[in-house]
């Protein structure tokens, strides 16, 4: 979109494009200099120089396309730019690896479509001919649409327009953009600046999680799709978009704290949350977290953490009940977090929102008696996180506290293996009773990993030996 000119503002329908044909002219432009290096002729550098000062550079010198702002130095510096000496700058968002993923792509089809290595002996005439064929089809082929609008609203309401239509853009993109649209001249800048430092810290974080997370948190289980939810409310509720925005920002910092448990969470939860968004990594529970973790106090918050855990063991890893139940729990105790407690300094409504959720999770999850006949049931079994999080802590429980076992210095081990040896474990017909008990939870233990290879799939005397006095082992 350029500046308004005489009323005007132009908007291009196809900025993916645009991007997508300066990278493969960086890639036709470079491989034309290994050309001309390789071989001593100047064909390839001249092509590479028209390419460079007539189609990635504008006729003012300046560079025809310019990203967003959370692209436009890396694209620079790794396409755009035409120097020995360009910088080596990192690809440090999903969206650099996406155009260093799209160069890669690129320059390994022509270099292939080229037919020979590029050397000295190579047909640099042909070679450099098949390069300007493709700049050739790429300035007379590519279609571009350029619409004239007369005012800023109005090319935002692009998106959504397209988006009706049948050109499907993310929640995210389509809520910035109205989110810009219906925004003063005066907040954009701020609302841009707001979303870029959110999409910076998210990383390779996928925003839309991000947002329906939040949007749960708040308002429970999401019946439309996100963004009609989150424009309606938006709407329904007379919010600016500075302030939604800012809401986003101020939740997101909180997000990426929980899923990624990094040393903001208190000393004492972090562990805890730890096991549910990196180990267990149920999404069902993430909003439950996202509205307890600003609002309990530190105290309640890791007593909800334990009772989220000990429910999900249950209900789901031994219980191996239906997920929308627990999902639905979780999405309606979150929203009731949110109603019960006003703000962070709220200790006694802290307090009795820890208690509702105790009552509830109890009054929901499987009984002792349910729980015992799911372990002893033969149809009982764990996936690998799972196995692995619930042997562990079963491991730490029986130890004495402070020989504490450490998941980066132990593996799963099969008591009876995945891969038995034809002849072992009471051969092919045997076998064909013990497999579905691979991953039963009375088939597995902990094992540290220099043991566990020594032991590997050996029979039960040998292997059971080994469990049992490891250091022999």
């Amino acid at each position: 979109m350029a500046e308004p000119d005489e009323g005007v503002i132009y908007l291009l329908d196809g900025q993916q494009r645009l991007a997508t044909a300066t990278i493969l002219f960086s890639v036709l432009r470079d491989v034309g200099r290994e050309i001309s290096k390789a071989t001593g002729t100047k064909a390839g550098n001249d092509f590479a120089a028209l390419l460079q000062n007539q189609f990635i550079r504008d006729e003012n010198g300046l560079y025809s396309i310019e990203m967003g702002d959370l692209d436009v130095t890396y694209f620079k510096d790794t396409i755009q730019r035409d120097e020995d000496d360009a910088p080596a700058t990192k690809a440090k968002q999903a969206t650099h690896r996406n155009i260093k993923s799209a160069r890669e792509a690129l320059y390994e089809k022509v270099t292939a479509a080229i037919g020979e290595k590029i050397s000295e002996k190579m047909d640099s005439p042909k070679a450099v001919q098949l390069l300007k064929d493709y700049k050739m089809t790429v300035t007379h082929d590519l279609v571009m649409a350029r619409i004239p609008v007369t005012s800023q609203e109005a090319a935002f309401r692009i998106f959504a327009t397209l988006n009706d239509r049948g050109l499907r853009l993310s929640p995210p993109d389509l809520l910035l953009a109205f989110l810009m649209e219906k925004a003063p001249e005066s907040d954009r800048k701020d609302i841009r600046s707001i979303w870029t430092e959110m999409v910076q810290k998210m990383g390779g974080h996928d925003i839309e999680a991000f947002l329906r997370a939040l949007w749960v948190s708040r308002y429970g289980d999401l019946k439309e799709d996100l963004f009609s939810a989150l424009k309606k409310h938006i709407e329904d509720n007379k919010i600016e978009s500075r302030d939604f925005a800012r809401l986003c920002g101020d939740e997101c910092d909180d997000y990426i704290h929980l899923v990624t448990a990094d040393d903001q969470i208190p000393a004492h939860s972090h562990e805890l949350v730890r096991a549910i968004t990196r180990e267990l990594s149920p999404r069902a529970a993430v909003p439950l977290l996202l509205s307890a973790y600003p609002l309990l106090q530190p105290g309640d918050f890791e007593r909800v953490v334990r009772f989220m855990l000990v429910f999900i063991t249950r209900y789901s890893i031994i219980g191996n009940r239906d997920s929308a139940g627990m999902e639905n729990l979780f999405f309606k105790l979150a929203r009731e977090l949110r109603a019960k407690v006003k703000d962070a300094e709220d200790a006694n409504g802290s307090q009795q929102a820890t208690k509702y959720i105790k009552e509830q999770l109890a009054a929901n999850a499987p009984e002792d008696k349910a729980v015992k006949d799911a372990v002893a049931s033969e149809a009982t079994t764990l996936d690998a996180a799972d196995a692995k999080y619930v042997v562990t802590r079963l491991a730490r429980f029986m130890q004495d506290p402070e020989k504490q076992i450490g998941l980066s210095e132990t593996n799963i081990e099969h008591i009876y293996p995945q891969n038995p040896a034809a002849n072992e474990w009471g051969g092919p017909e045997n076998q064909e009773k013990l497999e579905p008990l691979t991953w039963h939870i009375g088939n597995l233990t902990i094992f540290g990993r220099r043991a566990n290879r020594k032991a590997a799939n050996a029979e039960y005397p040998k292997k059971g030996h080994a469990l049992r006095n490891p250091r022999s082992s």
